[in-house]
């Protein structure tokens, strides 16, 4: 009896893929937010500089080292500066 053979659309994702898709998702929500500070606030390139460099920091905290979890930072959001990120 010959093993079925997985379709390649179908295969299951790798720890890598995972983290592949992760890093694309957060620089895709970093460059959206930024472009809007750039065009809409007029923040200058050095504090777009410093802005992704903390938010990649802070990123790296969360997804991977698990030092910081995103429900803490929301409800720190709400709680502390009345900033409610619930649609």
């Amino acid at each position: 009896m010959s093993k079925k053979k997985t379709n390649p659309r179908r295969r299951p994702l790798s720890e890598a893929d995972v983290v592949r898709i992760q890093d694309n998702a957060v620089h895709l929500a970093f460059a959206i937010f930024l472009s809007v500070l750039k065009d809409k606030f007029s923040f200058t390139n050095e504090d777009i500089i410093r802005a992704w460099k903390e938010a990649d920091k802070l990123s790296e905290e969360v997804l991977k080292d698990g030092l910081v979890k995103l429900k803490d930072l929301i409800d720190v959001l709400r709680t502390e500066y009345g900033i409610d990120l619930q649609k």
